[in-house]
């Protein structure tokens, strides 16, 4: 094992009286785009085969490099969920990796939101080549946000699953917990409909035993003013995501000094056009201490844990 991080067990800010809630709020997303939506019943209930993924009692995270864009994958106890399935024209580079940890089924999908280089590998293959037993997205406001071909492919995905499949179509809810295998992970943000498509990201917080994940989406300053205003010392995490692929618009030092992460993970594509991640994001986290880690240099970065420490594994 390379890349051993241990450190002190750390106590849940989290309300946990409210684990075990499982949504049945329908997902309404943007100009109500999907009245079918409205009568879908609840999934099927799919036989969910061994994954082929973590030792018993680990949980394993995987931040799949996609270039430009996020997909990350986790797995406990013989479930999966996926979070974004990165731009279009990556959709087999997260199929075939899915296929290669095992993954037959996917308990949950959460589009962050409805950017392409979030959803565009969703939209254009990955919903359609897996079970999809529940789809988690953000309520977007009924003005303001482009409604973007992709989008609608994503829409038209969602629909198909919920008539072929009985998949559960749900609202982010803050804070909304579910289960995933012996974790839970609960939905943080966004808390407020903005104009500002990346202030409208899923933003969730993912416990097992003391172990603590935060991934921000693409959130910006001000959706991370308002988690901090509405979580506090509850956004405590050991592995984080840093928001917007390590733009200068995400990561603010408030945020971070409350997360306190000992590792963070930055999803973005080699001598991307944006410039991402930005030196003054690098030099931040630097000077927090934090371990960093680039899917840019490093290719796809993969996490285990025990529940107590976390380490680092090789990519498949």
């Amino acid at each position: 094992m390379a890349g051993v991080t241990n450190k002190p067990t750390k106590k849940s800010g989290l309300n946990k009286a409210s684990a075990g809630l499982l949504a049945g709020i329908l997902l309404l997303v943007a100009l109500g785009y999907l009245p079918g939506w409205l009568g879908a019943s609840g999934w099927r209930d799919l036989v969910r085969p061994a994954q082929a993924d973590a030792r018993q009692g680990t949980l394993r995270v995987h931040f799949i490099d996609v270039g430009q864009g996020d997909s990350i994958l986790i797995q406990a106890q013989g479930e999966a969920m996926l979070i974004d399935g990165g731009e279009r024209g990556q959709e087999e580079t997260v199929i075939a990796y899915l296929k290669a940890q095992g993954v037959a089924e996917l308990r949950y999908v959460v589009a962050t939101h409805p950017h392409s280089d979030h959803i565009g590998g969703l939209a254009y293959g990955v919903l359609a080549a897996f079970p999809v037993r529940e789809v988690i997205a953000p309520r977007l406001p009924e003005s303001g946000i482009a409604v973007t071909r992709t989008y609608e492919a994503f829409l038209t995905a969602v629909n198909t699953l919920v008539q072929e499949q009985d998949t559960k179509a749900t609202s982010a809810q803050p804070g909304q917990t579910y289960q995933l295998g012996d974790a839970v992970f609960t939905i943080l943000g966004p808390l407020a409909a903005s104009d500002n498509v990346n202030n409208n990201s899923v933003v969730l917080r993912l416990e097992y035993g003391a172990f603590a994940l935060l991934l921000t989406g693409d959130a910006e300053s001000a959706a991370e003013t308002q988690l901090i205003e509405r979580w506090g010392a509850a956004l405590d995490a050991d592995l984080m995501k840093a928001g917007h692929h390590g733009s200068n618009t995400s990561s603010t030092l408030r945020l971070l000094e409350l997360v306190t992460p000992e590792a963070v993970v930055i999803s973005c594509g080699a001598g991307n056009s944006y410039g991402h991640p930005h030196p003054a994001i690098l030099d931040r986290l630097l000077s927090l201490g934090v371990q960093i880690y680039r899917t840019d240099l490093e290719g796809s970065l993969v996490f285990d844990t025990d529940g107590d420490g976390f380490w680092r594994e090789e990519a498949a």
